[in-house]
């Protein structure tokens, strides 16, 4: 049961890429003058900060996950040898 919807790989792929059209969004060239943009733009860096540290964690569960397959699968290969 694979459902890529719910992959958070996937998830975090489609917050950057969200988060990166809104920094786009707001070049200088399309809000001249506008003040809310700064506060815009640093609410935008603050959640790809976050999106990293997210990326970051996910990459570590699953290096962890990976070592403890892999050790389950030595002890299984183990035992079968005694």
């Amino acid at each position: 049961m694979n459902d890529n919807s719910s992959n958070p790989a996937r998830l975090i792929y489609a917050i950057e890429i969200l988060l990166a059209q809104l920094d786009a969004m707001l070049s200088p060239q399309v809000i001249e003058g506008d003040s809310r943009s700064d506060f815009l733009k640093k609410r935008i860096n603050g959640f790809k900060d976050q999106t990293a540290r997210l990326k970051s964690v996910l990459r570590k569960h699953q290096d962890a996950e990976r070592r403890k397959r892999a050790l389950e699968k030595q002890n299984r290969q183990n035992t079968l040898c005694r």
